[in-house]
């Protein structure tokens, strides 16, 4: 199964790609491919969303989902199917009191201006964690987040090919060796699709904006984020910084305050982290969790 395009991006552990950790002195890497520079001269960050709709629909077929958080990136995801010429089924997920509410309406708001079917699935998400059932599926795919798992149970419930979008998100790192940025892609959340997928064996694209090493390149090499990870601000993340940054990239999209959805259930989320961490090898050593700016430019520019 293909995550992004020819699984471009992917991650090893102890060199194994997509595997499990079995010690924590196992080293953690992730990769990415090369563009094409012919095309590359010739495409754009915009083109490239397109070609991912175009290519993820060609390979998993008109029954697929997409996932509507409420959020900028799924809108995006939406629209890029919408572009060329594909109305996706979308789901979105409503939490038992009322915990997510804002980004429900949002997502049913932007399924009626955008002519879409959008089912609205009810989950008492308190409930699949007190029951067990969120723990025992945290141990299969080692995956630590309630917000990833709520959505990898209902696409494995539902069955069908899905996508949940998914950020290039870039942050900080500060230690010993100095300051600088890298992309995100978090071995017990992000890497935990491509292991869903492998083990369920249901297609599912996480990487939406990492999908080509070409959108990869374009989104780097933009002038705003050139301008975040090269200034001397106080800032650790791309996620506060991002929806400026897609609504120029792409001003079709909603204006909106908040930077992703769900955010009432992250003290929740951190509560089950703190739980379900301890069935985890901890890992001993000492590594990103993604890929240095740097060192990703020149895998995707081919210069490594």
């Amino acid at each position: 199964m293909n995550y992004t395009l020819n699984n471009h991006l992917y991650y090893t552990i102890g060199g194994r790609k997509f595997g499990y950790r079995k010690s924590g002195l196992e080293k953690y890497e992730v990769f990415t491919g090369t563009i094409d520079k012919d095309h590359y001269r010739l495409s754009s960050w915009r083109d490239e969303l397109t070609r991912t709709a175009d290519t993820v629909l060609n390979e998993y077929g008109k029954d697929l989902i997409v996932f509507l958080s409420g959020g900028t990136d799924s809108e995006i995801v939406a629209r890029n199917f919408l572009e060329i010429g594909f109305k996706p089924k979308c789901v979105t997920i409503k939490f038992k009191d009322n915990y997510n509410s804002p980004d429900v309406l949002e997502a049913i708001d932007l399924a009626k201006h955008l002519n879409l079917d959008l089912d609205v699935i009810e989950f008492d998400v308190k409930e699949f964690y007190r029951s067990g059932e969120a723990e025992s599926f945290s141990k299969e795919i080692d995956c630590t987040q309630i917000t990833y798992l709520m959505v990898y149970y209902h696409i494995k419930k539902l069955g069908f090919p899905a996508v949940m979008g998914g950020e290039q998100m870039l942050r900080k790192s500060v230690s010993k060796k100095g300051v600088y940025w890298y992309h995100c892609f978090r071995e017990n959340e992000d890497a935990s699709a491509m292991r869903f997928s492998e083990k369920f064996k249901i297609p599912l694209v996480n990487e939406w904006f990492s999908y080509t090493p070409e959108m990869m390149l374009y989104y780097l090499e933009d002038y705003q984020i050139q301008e975040l990870v090269n200034s001397s601000n106080h800032k650790v993340a791309s996620v506060s910084s991002k929806n400026a940054i897609l609504k120029e990239l792409f001003p079709e999209i909603r204006s909106r305050i908040k930077t992703h959805g769900f955010e009432r259930l992250l003290g929740f989320n951190g509560e089950v982290y703190n739980k379900f961490k301890h069935h985890t090898i901890k890992k001993l050593v000492p590594s990103l969790d993604g890929i240095e700016i740097n060192k990703l430019i020149q895998q995707l520019q081919g210069n490594t």
